[in-house]
Parts: structure tokens; C-alpha cells; sequence
């Protein structure tokens, strides 16, 4: 019988995986043990201190000695383990299923034949990872003299790699570049002639309040700033009036407070300085997690952006199960949602305003300290493990230097919003501007209606009329006068209580007498309005009905006070606006004061991050920062320092900058200072006169031989075409702006949300509302399309024209050419660019009317054609 070869192909296929062949440990052993025993035997987990994961510890074996005798299956406690059908078979009884008879039969076969396995290299240890070894300067930048360190690092690279680097980048284009990163503005033709030495300009510029509008936007990225947003006017995410952790943002930078004194604020601002707001601002970075529909939707937010920002971990791969491949376990990740679990949103008064919708200041606190965490299995939380204790704390792999946990006593203003001596001052001001109001309203209608009074004694019909209308008016006026008075007295009574209250034990005299008259007095309060009410609906009978049941369970609440049926109880002033906790709730659910305690696990948390054992929150921090200024990280996998991560080419620089970074109190401009002063930063980006050997032997500039070329983000690119044009606002600080409305504000003002996007600074990449740990670079045509037709550039090149031609005493074309260049580029024209330049000009100024102004005309369009040019786009 003639078999098709592709039948031939197949039986010998499968003949070679039959009993004739030997069996392969990389295709047939290996992932076996690694879906069976790895979680329990695996680099992770050693139970009984035995792994599996090589054959040469599998002949070490663990505590019972070798699993695996060569070539004897039957004297192989493995063999025993996997086939045993008793409680010691593994993988253990619901912690995975059996073995197949077909599975115990090929790791017998394997045995038998030797266990035969290739060279491997044991799979680290966790603790031997990279990332989680203590920070250590390193040796051969201790004695650096006068030399930048960086320098020395890199430059021995360089030596023993043969490569010869880039010289320095000329002055002027090393200015644009350091004014393009240090502030984010290009710098003017009188900044670009700059002479003094390099780093007094660095300083300067380390100076200069618009460098913490520059960095802050890298910060926000990372941190992943928002704007609240939702469906109308639901807040669904984020908070409202968030811009006032932006500002936070932006003066932690200029005032160089260290980086771990933001992350002790931003983690637990509340706790540290429950009184301060411009700490309790920086609480912004928790309440921006905010999510209405979901609190677990909302804590796994904050886990995994908080891990992944400040330590480098992707812990949230552990909410359903041991992360596969960090040290991280189950358990870990609820106890990090432990320290979470407490933690609420509000929105706390500021000074002069008390319409929380105009402005209000978005922070946590904590809330619920008997809340308790659930582990929920396989991640549902419909299913969540009842009999787990969780405990509060940090992951175990680096616990050995984590602080206790304190309960924090906080003050009545943290406390007791309402207390404060602003709000209350505010509400009495309001209190009395209505008083005032209605007594004028009400003589106003007095008057008239004395007027009309007179005039009706002497007249009938009309006038009458009218004076029964004014009687109405009368009676109205009076009423809201009167519901005026009450409300001030009530919240003078409820002031003096609330005062009493937090000073004195609740069952002393005082506090009662003071409560009940509280409690009568927004009663009677609430009774005068409602009477008010009743006047102004009177022709509406739904509206009128209501006011008249409010009247009567007001009459009713008063008479119970009064026979002690009921005990005085008042409602302290309400200040604050607690975030809703779901849609079905609102703000009448929730009470005005809040725990006089705080867990204080966010502030144990916050210590533990920037102890200085934690391996790793430095680390991530320098690597954000080298990104930002060379176009990559030294760490390519940002937001991952985990096992996946590996060594990286210049672990030895990055643990230099770690150490300047602590050593320095966690200065952030030192960090700038230090980097932008090497000669790794001022080198040249071009590759024109490279060494070939560096060209050949690194072309992707891994050793830094030269800078990168990066082009600008959205928002400098923007902010640099309004201030060459002269035109951007640089006020700073303060409430978002619409993009969709015409602005010059720097462009982190604007609104940045989901719904809310500016077109322009999207076409360029604009950072990711939901995580931007790295922006991407796309390269698509609607770029050029943007830069040449859009209204910004548009405008801004006719009015960047302006400004070259009022500086020039030669007016001619190529003084104009050489202007543009140094204005755009920071750079000369070339000798061929010149006269392209000049061909361009000439040929458009005679297809150009004599009454369209020719010469302005197209040196405009050659402004223009510049703003699209690579060089101006880019950061050389």
C-alpha cells in the first residue's frame, strides 16, 4: 500500500516521540515540572528547601536528600511523590491537579535513561536579584576629583570598548537643548550668545519657576495626573479641583523639596500635616484614583500605579494569584490593599470660598479603621476568602525594614472640618450679607407698600389691586427676613456648640446646654424657611403641599424637644463633601466630622519606601529622571525593576545617581545639576565625524558615545511656538483651562482627561491619561499637517516675523535667513540653505500682489516652512 508522504512524515514523527527515543529534558521535562512543581519548588518557593527547576538541584535535592536517582526511577522519591495516590502525592491535594499515567511514565523513561539535561544556569534567587541589592556607590567614581562621576563611568566603558566619543555639541544648540529640558521655552537670541560659564546658566535655570512647570509635567505623567470626569456633572473618576496637586507638583519642584519628603506627602500628607494644606494638596495623588463604581476597582488602581511608579513593581499581577514571575505573593497583595483600605476622598474648604463647586481642595483621610480586607480568591471579589487574616503591610520579599505601624491622633481641623476659625468666619459673613440683603428687601417693600396703601385709601379697582400684591410682597420680605436671622443665629449656636463640643467631655453640662440649643434653634431655622417657602409657592399646590410637611415635621421635631421625647440632637457644621462611595448614595449619608484617628499605615508605608535599605525607590526615580534627558532609560522596562528586569548595561550609574540622589537629601536639582553638568550630556547628537568604531560597535548608542536626538513633547513643542511668538502667558498655577477655548497658557494648564483632550498636543503624543510611565514617539503625516495649517502655527510665524524684523538694523533677505535660523534651530544656515532660502523669497515675493505686501509676506511663509523642519522639532 503506497502511503502519501505526509503520512510517512507524521508516523515517523510520532515513532521519535514513542518508546525508541529519548525523551528531551528542554521540550519534555522542563515545562512539565515547570506547570506541576515550580510554585512550590521553583525559584519562588522552596518547600522543604527543595527545587526543580534544574537537574543539578534536583540531584542536591532538599531536605530529604536527591529526588532523582540517574537511571533508577524506582529509587527516585520524585517518581514516589508524583504517582502516589495519599495525601503526599504532589502536586499536593487542591493545589493543582495529578500527574497523567502518560506524564509519570516519561519522567520515569527520563530517569531511566540518565536524566540526561543540558548545562543550565540555575535560575536566581530573588534575593540575588539585581534590583533588590542594596544601593552601593561605586568604587571607581569615589575618588573622582573635579571629574563629573558620570563621566568617569562611562568614559572607562568607552575606553575598554576602543570607542573614541563625540566631542561637545556647539554653544548654541547645547543652550537650546539645556533650556528645552531644564524649563521646556526655547531660549531667545540673547540667551543663545550667553558666555557666562556652564553652570552658573544651569543654575539659573535650576532657579527659574518655570523649571517646575517643566518637570512637573514628567511627574505627572508618571503619576498620572487627571481632571475629574464623568457623565454630566457625575464625577465618576478623579476629583474635582484636582489642578491644586498639579500646583503642589510644581512648587515641591522649584522649591527642590526632596523626593522622598513628596513621597511622604503624597502618600500620607494627611497624616504628617493634618492642618497644612499645601501638604494635604499633595494627597491629590491618591484621590485622583477615585473611581465611583467600584471601591475595588478604585484600590487595585492605587496598588498597582503606586507600586509601579515608586518602587518599580508590577504587584498587581498578583491580585489573583502568586505573581509568576516577581517574589510577590497573593497575600502580599492584599496586604498592601490593607494599608489602602481605609482611605476616603473629600473635598475640604479653602479661605474665602464656600461653594465646594467653585473651589475646594481634593484630599484622603481615613475613614473606616475597621474596615477589614478580604482576600479574594482567584481575584473575584464575589469570592472572598473568609478564614485569611489579613494584616497590614508590604510585600516580604523587602519587609525586613519595614516600620511598625501607629495610629495617628489627629487634630479637630483634620477632624472636624467645620471647625475651622476661615470656614466658620466665611459662613457668618454669608450669614450676615443675607441678613443684611433681606432686611434691605424687606424696608424696600415696606416703603411701597406704605406708598400704595395711602394711594388705595383714595382709589379703587387697580390700585387696590395693588395693594393686595404688596401686602403678598410684604409678607414674603418679612418671612425671608425672619428665615435670614434664624439661620444666622442657628449657625452661631451650632459654631459655639461644635466648639464646646471638641473641647469639653461629651457629658458634661456644658456640652449638652449648648447642643440643645443647637439642635432647637436649626429646627426653628428650618421651620422659617420652610414658612418662607410656603409664601413663595402658594400658587403651586405639589410645591406648596411639600413646604407645608416640612412646616409640620418641623412643629412636630420642636414639640418633642420641648416635652423630652426626643433628646436635642443638633448636625455640626457641615464643611467638607466625602466622595461618594457609590451612586446610591449622596452627601446627606454622610456625617460631618469625621475619625479623630488615622491607621497610620500610609505613613509606615511612605517611610518603608524611602527608607534607606529600600533598594529600589531611588533606582526608579534617577532612571525616570535619565530618561528624560537622554531619550532612554538606563533601565528599559520603566516601571518593572522585578526579576524580568535584566541587569542593565550601566547598573553601575544608576546606582552612582541612586546614591547622589539620598546622599544629596533626595535633591532633585542636584540629580539635574549633576547630569546636565557631565560630558555625557553636552556631547554632540550627531553622528557626522564619529569614530567608525563606534558607528560599527554600537550603533544604537547603548555606551552614550553621543547624545540622542528627541523630539519635543506636545506640550513643549506648543509652549515653544507661543514663546518664540511672544505671546504665552506664563502665569502660574491655578484651575485648568478648556483647550477647545482660545488660550496662551503653558499647555500642563490645560484640562487633561479622558473627555477632554486638545487636538494639537494629541496629534503629537500627548501623555496617556490612564498611564504614561514613557511617552512614545509616532511618526505620522497629520504632524506636518498640524504644524503647516494649523491656526497656532499660522499665527505664530507671522508674528515670530515681527519680532526678527524689529531686532535687525540690515533689513536685508540674508540677515533676515540668518536670523530665522538662530531664532528656529539655534544654528547657522548652511551655505546651500542660504541660497535656498534666498531662491525661496525671491520666487515668492514675485508671485505675491504688489498690494499683499511681498516681502513680509513670504518671509512669513519661510518663518513658516522652518517651524516643520526636523531640526526645530527635535531636541539636539
Amino acid at each position: 500500500m503506497c502511503r502519501p508522504p505526509a503520512l510517512l512524515i507524521m508516523l515517523a514523527c510520532l515513532t521519535s516521540l514513542g518508546h525508541g527515543a529519548e525523551v528531551d529534558y528542554l521540550s519534555q521535562i522542563k515545562p512539565l515540572l515547570a506547570e506541576k512543581c515550580y510554585s512550590c519548588h521553583g525559584v519562588l518557593s522552596q518547600e522543604s528547601n527543595l527545587r526543580l527547576d534544574a537537574r543539578e538541584v534536583m540531584l542536591r535535592g532538599g531536605d530529604g536528600g536527591a529526588v532523582i536517582v540517574p537511571e533508577a526511577p524506582e529509587s527516585s522519591e520524585l517518581i514516589t511523590r508524583v504517582s502516589s495516590a495519599d495525601a503526599d502525592r504532589m502536586p499536593p491535594p487542591g493545589q493543582g491537579s495529578p500527574l497523567t499515567s502518560d506524564q509519570v511514565s516519561l519522567i520515569e523513561r527520563w530517569i531511566r535513561e540518565g536524566a540526561i539535561a543540558p548545562d543550565e544556569e540555575i535560575p536566581q534567587s530573588p534575593d540575588e536579584h539585581w534590583a533588590f541589592q542594596p544601593i552601593v556607590r561605586p568604587e571607581s567614581a569615589r575618588d573622582a576629583g573635579d571629574a563629573n562621576p558620570i563621566d568617569v563611568l562611562l568614559n572607562a566603558k568607552h575606553a575598554r570598548s576602543g570607542l573614541k566619543p563625540q566631542g561637545e555639541a556647539s554653544r548654541s544648540l547645547l543652550i537650546r537643548r539645556l533650556y528645552l529640558d531644564l524649563i521646556g521655552l526655547p531660549p531667545t537670541i540673547d540667551q543663545l550668545a550667553d558666555s557666562r560659564p556652564w553652570s552658573e546658566i544651569v543654575d539659573g535655570l535650576l532657579s527659574d519657576p518655570r523649571h517646575g512647570e517643566r518637570w512637573a509635567r514628567h511627574w505627572m505623567d508618571i503619576w498620572r495626573y487627571s481632571d475629574w470626569y464623568g457623565l454630566g456633572d457625575q464625577l465618576r473618576n478623579s476629583q474635582k479641583h484636582l489642578w491644586h496637586w498639579r500646583d503642589w507638583i510644581i512648587d515641591a519642584v522649584n522649591s527642590d523639596k526632596g523626593y522622598d519628603r513628596m513621597i511622604h506627602e503624597m502618600l500620607a500628607g494627611d497624616e504628617l500635616a493634618p492642618e497644612d494644606p499645601d501638604v494635604l494638596a499633595a494627597t491629590g495623588f491618591l484621590a485622583r484614583n477615585y473611581y465611583l463604581f467600584n471601591r475595588t476597582t478604585w484600590l487595585d488602581d492605587t496598588i498597582e500605579h503606586t507600586s509601579k511608579a515608586f518602587l518599580g513593581l508590577t504587584i498587581n499581577c498578583a491580585k489573583c494569584h502568586d505573581h509568576k514571575y516577581d517574589p510577590i505573593t497573593q497575600l502580599d497583595y492584599y496586604r498592601l490593599r490593607a494599608v489602602f483600605e481605609p482611605h476616603q476622598v473629600r473635598l475640604d474648604p479653602i479661605p474665602g470660598i464656600t461653594n465646594l463647586e467653585v473651589d475646594g481642595l481634593p484630599r484622603v483621610f481615613d475613614d473606616q479603621l475597621g474596615a477589614v480586607t478580604q482576600l479574594h480568591l482567584r481575584g473575584d471579589p464575589k469570592q472572598p476568602d473568609t478564614e485569611t487574616e489579613i494584616i497590614p503591610g508590604v510585600p516580604g520579599i523587602l519587609a525586613a525594614f519595614a516600620e511598625p505601624i501607629h495610629p495617628i491622633d489627629l487634630p479637630a481641623y483634620a477632624f472636624a472640618p467645620g471647625a475651622r476659625l476661615y470656614h466658620q468666619e466665611d459662613r457668618l459673613t454669608e450669614a450676615r450679607d443675607l441678613v443684611r440683603a433681606a432686611e434691605s428687601k424687606w424696608k424696600e417693600t415696606e416703603a411701597k407698600g406704605a406708598e400704595q396703601e395711602n394711594a388705595a385709601t383714595t382709589a379703587q379697582g387697580s390700585e387696590a389691586s395693588s395693594a393686595v400684591a404688596s401686602n403678598d410682597a410684604r409678607e414674603i420680605a418679612k418671612a425671608a427676613l425672619v428665615a435670614a436671622e434664624l439661620k444666622l443665629k442657628s449657625l452661631e449656636a451650632t459654631i459655639e456648640a461644635d466648639r464646646i463640643s471638641l473641647a469639653e467631655p461629651a457629658e458634661s453640662t456644658a456640652v449638652q446646654t449648648a447642643a440643645a440649643t443647637a439642635a432647637r434653634l436649626q429646627v426653628e431655622a428650618q421651620l422659617a424657611a420652610s414658612r418662607h417657602q410656603l409664601l413663595l409657592d402658594a400658587g403651586d399646590q405639589t410645591k406648596a403641599q411639600a413646604a407645608r410637611d416640612q412646616i409640620q415635621a418641623a412643629e412636630k421635631k420642636l414639640a418633642a424637644f420641648q416635652s423630652g421625647e426626643e433628646p436635642a440632637r443638633y448636625e455640626s457644621l457641615r464643611a467638607s463633601r466625602k466622595a461618594l462611595e457609590s451612586p446610591a448614595d449622596s452627601e446627606a449619608n454622610y456625617p460631618p466630622m469625621y475619625s479623630r484617628t488615622s491607621s497610620g499605615r500610609r505613613t509606615a508605608l511612605a517611610r518603608w519606601m524611602t527608607s534607606p535599605a529600600q533598594p529600589l525607590t531611588a533606582r526608579v526615580a534617577v532612571n525616570h529622571v535619565w530618561l528624560r534627558h537622554f531619550g532612554t532609560p538606563l533601565v528599559e522596562s520603566v516601571f518593572d525593576f522585578g526579576l524580568r528586569a535584566p541587569k542593565p548595561e550601566h547598573a553601575d550609574l544608576l546606582d552612582l545617581l541612586a546614591s547622589e540622589l539620598i546622599e544629596s537629601g533626595w535633591s532633585l536639582k542636584h540629580l539635574h545639576r549633576l547630569i546636565v553638568t557631565s560630558e555625557a550630556y553636552r556631547r554632540s547628537a550627531s553622528n557626522l565625524g564619529a569614530d567608525p568604531e563606534c558607528v560599527r560597535h554600537d550603533p544604537n548608542n547603548k555606551l552614550y558615545w553621543r547624545m540622542n536626538g528627541r523630539r519635543m513633547e506636545s506640550q513643549v513643542l506648543r509652549d515653544s511656538l507661543l514663546s518664540l511668538a511672544g505671546r504665552l502667558d506664563t502665569t502660574i498655577g491655578g484651575p485648568p483651562v478648556d483647550p477647545a477655548q482660545p488660550t496662551t497658557r503653558r499647555s500642563l494648564y490645560f484640562i487633561h482627561s479622558p473627555e477632554s483632550q486638545d487636538k494639537f498636543l494629541e496629534m503629537f503624543d500627548n501623555a496617556d491619561v490612564l498611564s504614561c510611565y514613557q511617552r512614545s514617539e509616532s511618526i505620522v503625516p497629520q504632524q506636518a499637517l498640524a504644524l503647516a495649517n494649523s491656526e497656532l502655527s499660522l499665527t505664530s510665524a507671522g508674528q515670530i516675523a515681527e519680532i526678527i524684523e524689529s531686532r535687525l538694523d540690515d533689513h536685508g533677505d540674508q540677515a533676515f535667513i540668518d536670523a530665522v535660523f538662530e531664532t528656529l534651530l539655534a544654528r547657522p544656515a548652511t551655505g546651500e540653505e542660504s541660497e535656498e532660502c534666498r531662491h525661496f523669497l525671491d520666487d515668492l515675493a514675485l508671485a505675491t500682489v504688489p498690494s499683499a505686501e511681498p516681502t513680509k509676506r513670504s518671509r512669513i511663509r519661510l518663518i513658516h516652512s522652518l517651524l516643520n523642519h526636523n531640526d526645530f522639532i527635535t531636541i539636539r
